[in-house]
């Protein structure tokens, strides 16, 4: 009876979660002022008394569509140069307000904030967004279809005060941080949020209702906007950058220590109203956060996050279509691993001197910005020289320098259609062009999304095309080799119950690597999901996000049988904010895996190799980071019967705050497969018998980070992240595939090849300071440690590895970099006075 009762509680919260507060579009009106108000948090002024105000803010949760549990006031002023925003924040216990500090655009912490949100076309899709804590931290974005940009960086004003109803803040945005319409009277798309971070309450002006597809198109409007005039948009940021950098090469010749000074500049121009060119000349990315290497067994290549600021800062045009891996400009060489020399002349024997195994980028330069009439426009273009590797003929000791990577020109052009009712149609051009005797390469695509009036309902599709130009001395064995991609989809999604189908096709010769990332072409996925969320409390949860699903995969060409899995998951939060979720995935079948074996005849896989089905079960569980202590634990399992096959792993990751300025948050992960199976070589036997090798091994790996960060003031931050990364492949057994995909024994393993153990540490320090003395300039001290062993042990105990990995080899680099940010417009004002 329990049960039938907690059963029919469930279903009865889930009807009552439709009844959502009403969708009403509410208006404000922005008034004109012809005295700039003081920006000193206090919005006492009378100019702000005659203002309208934005009012009785809604839950969006935990209690969604409730009314907010405190009161919140809100007025909109502007001016020929800038708009204000001013919040009154009123709360029944001020000193229970919290006030952590974090970094400038540090995200959600434990403080109250405040944030506005102007979607200036009134698209529907996009917007800025500005917001600001309680220590007076701000956080700036723009809102797209495509997610948030959160890299994106304006210069705005805001101060923040409290007192004894509260807190309130005032915004001044500038019309040079953002673009509009050249209209006389502009209506605009508006928000308002609210945080009080001890109720974990998030309240906005205009309802954002959980249950309904989108944010943007879920913003009020504000009118009254008359004559206002983007200005001139010109802004430029000199650098200058000293390195030291020590690495004990202990080589004849070859100095450990290294000095360097650099310098250069980022361009902002605002072209017109609209569309802004953003350069940047001899840039520096020297103190760009350090890359989590990992030992790679798989067929694929490894990704790595984007951390280089003029490539994350705007570029959410270009990545819409999934086209864009900016990671390729400034990337290895393309002859790093082979260089070519002339063989004929200095033999087969060769010394290498010096190879860098990065390309140096000249410049690079983004166009971006969109019409009156929603047309998106983007270009990219980066330049990158000349590389060179130094080799040394070992018999006369002459040295010689040979191409490894030709200057290359590297574009992206984008032309995005916003559509009513969050839809859109974006048409994506890349092109790598390379210096005589390497190939290039172009991608084409088209990406098209549409929903119905109600936004509940969404069917959309891609195609792209990829074409590589295959050069040759001779134009007449020049080739073209094309491949293409398409797929499609439509779902319900809106509301409580909704549900996702897709097919995808990528052919055999399908590539984007050039300037975007693929981990591997050629097959076929069909999916399918239905889900089920309950978005209001019931019970003793706050929310529930639950589904079902299904995945098909084929190899394309020929045409064959990959993979089924079938999945269950449930995700949740409790009325205390304890967050966890189960996902359970079965796959009942042999799965076939046709890129593992490594073998390919006419550029198809000739291969493949047989894995049983199992089943696969992870969870977390994360507490409520409102405690000094919260935890996040996460871990898992998989279980094949025939294979004995186990794979289980943990991850434990405790959080301290030990005040408002100290935060600490220790990772640690444990990961260990047993009989595990992997490929290990290709070997070509001395009667020309050809046999693929995989070998049954132990994967174990631990890592082990550490982030912490100390936040003086608004402005000054002291930042550590701390990284090891220990994996250890061993292997036990030889194996020899066979054509069918299934393993046996070698018949002489005494004559087989041997098979070597993996093994691979990585530990970085990543120390920085960072003091932003105005707005828009900073000066950053940082030191940074990195060791890379590849050296196998003879023994795989955690604690001596460690040992062993702190005395190899290490780079120390220690860095300044000034940046200084100068405006044309206050600039002129000043010379003015």
């Amino acid at each position: 009876m329990k049960y039938v009762c907690l059963l029919t509680l469930f279903f009865c919260s889930a009807l009552l979660s439709y009844g959502q507060a009403p969708k009403v579009t509410k208006k404000i009106t922005a008034s004109r002022t012809l005295t700039p108000p003081k920006m000193d948090g206090t919005p006492d002024e009378e100019i702000w008394q005659q203002a309208a105000i934005a009012t009785d803010f809604i839950q969006n949760v935990p209690n969604m569509g409730s009314p907010s549990k405190q009161r919140t006031e809100v007025r909109m002023l502007y001016d020929d140069a800038a708009v204000y925003v001013s919040a009154v924040l009123f709360d029944a216990a001020p000193d229970s307000i919290l006030t952590q500090l974090s970094q400038r655009d540090g995200g959600q912490v434990n403080a109250d904030m405040f944030g506005v949100y102007f979607d200036t076309y009134l698209d529907k899709q996009n917007a800025f967004g500005f917001e600001v804590a309680t220590s007076g931290v701000q956080t700036d974005f723009k809102l797209t279809s495509n997610g948030d940009d959160r890299a994106w960086d304006a210069v705005w004003q805001s101060a923040v005060a409290r007192n004894d109803k509260g807190w309130s803040v005032e915004i001044r945005i500038p019309y040079s941080a953002i673009r509009f319409p050249n209209k006389d009277v502009q209506t605009w798309g508006i928000n308002f949020w609210r945080g009080i971070r001890r109720y974990r309450e998030d309240a906005f002006w205009n309802f954002v209702d959980n249950s309904v597809q989108g944010f943007v198109n879920q913003f009020g409007e504000v009118d009254g906007i008359t004559n206002i005039k983007s200005p001139l948009r010109l802004s430029l940021m000199p650098y200058i950058s000293g390195y030291a950098n020590h690495f004990p090469y202990n080589e004849e010749g070859k100095d450990n220590l290294d000095m360097t000074v650099n310098g250069g500049m980022d361009i902002k121009y605002g072209i017109n109203d609209a569309f802004t060119l953003d350069m940047t000349l001899i840039p520096d990315f020297g103190q760009t956060q350090s890359d989590a290497q990992v030992l790679n067994l798989s067929p694929f290549e490894v990704r790595f996050n984007e951390n280089r600021p003029f490539f994350t800062e705007g570029t959410e045009l270009f990545n819409k279509a999934g086209l864009f891996y900016s990671r390729r400009i400034g990337a290895t060489p393309q002859d790093y691993f082979n260089p070519k020399y002339d063989h004929d002349r200095y033999g087969e024997t060769i010394e290498i001197v010096e190879n860098p195994d990065k390309t140096s980028l000249v410049n690079a330069t983004k166009v971006s910005g969109r019409t009156n009439k929603g047309l998106g426009v983007g270009v990219f273009n980066a330049v990158t020289k000349n590389t060179y590797a130094t080799l040394r003929d070992p018999e006369t000791g002459d040295e010689f320098e040979v191409l490894t990577d030709p200057i290359s020109n590297y574009n992206v052009v984008v032309l995005d259609q916003t559509l009513p009712n969050s839809s859109y149609i974006t048409f994506t051009n890349t092109n790598v062009t390379r210096g005589h005797g390497y190939y290039n390469a172009n991608v084409s695509g088209v990406l098209a999304k549409f929903s119905n009036k109600k936004n509940s309902y969404t069917g959309g599709g891609q195609f792209n095309l990829s074409q590589k130009y295959l050069k040759n001395t001779e134009p007449s064995q020049e080739k073209v080799d094309l491949g293409y991609t398409y797929n499609a989809w439509f779902g319900k999604t809106s509301g409580n119950l909704q549900f996702t189908a897709e097919h995808s096709l990528k052919n055999h010769t399908y590539d984007i690597n050039d300037l975007g990332y693929l981990s591997n072409n050629n097959s076929i996925d069909n999916r399918a999901n239905i889900r089920y969320n309950i978005y209001k409390p019931f019970w003793k949860f706050n929310d529930m996000y639950n589904a079902v699903g299904i995945q098909h995969r084929m190899l394309y060409k020929p045409a064959s049988f990959s993979q089924i899995v079938y999945f269950i998951e449930t995700n949740a939060k409790t009325k205390k904010f304890l967050a966890f979720g189960t996902t359970i995935a079965w796959l009942p079948h042999n799965n076939y895996d046709y890129f593992e074996p490594r073998s390919y005849a006419n550029g198809l896989p000739n291969r493949k190799w047989r894995q049983p089905g199992g089943t696969e079960f992870n969870a977390y569980i994360s507490s409520d980071y409102r405690k000094k202590l919260a935890l996040d634990v996460n871990g898992g399992i998989f279980y094949s019967k025939e294979y004995n096959q186990k794979s289980y792993w943990v991850n434990v990751s405790p959080r301290v705050r030990v005040n408002d300025h100290l935060m600490l948050i220790y990772r640690t992960g444990y990961n260990e497969s047993l009989n595990s199976y992997g490929f290990v070589e290709n070997v070509v036997y001395d009667n020309g018998q050809k046999d693929i090798i995989f070998g049954r091994r132990t994967v174990k790996t631990i890592e082990n980070s550490l982030n912490g960060s100390y936040i003086f003031n608004a402005r000054t931050a002291l930042n550590i992240i701390a990284r090891h990364y220990f994996s250890n492949a061993s292997y036990h057994e030889k194996l020899l595939l066979l054509e069918d995909g299934n393993m046996s024994a070698l018949t002489d393993p005494a004559e087989s090849p041997s098979v070597s153990n993996r093994n691979f540490n990585a530990f970085n320090i990543d120390l920085v300071y960072s003091w932003r003395f105005a707005p828009g300039s900073e000066i950053s001290v940082v030191w940074k440690n990195a060791i890379y062993d590849d050296q196998v042990p003879s023994h795989t105990s955690y604690v001596r590895n460690f040992r062993n990995t702190l005395e190899a080899n290490q780079l120390n680099s220690f860095s300044v970099k000034l940046l200084y940010y100068l405006d044309y417009l206050v600039i002129k004002q000043a010379l003015k006075k």
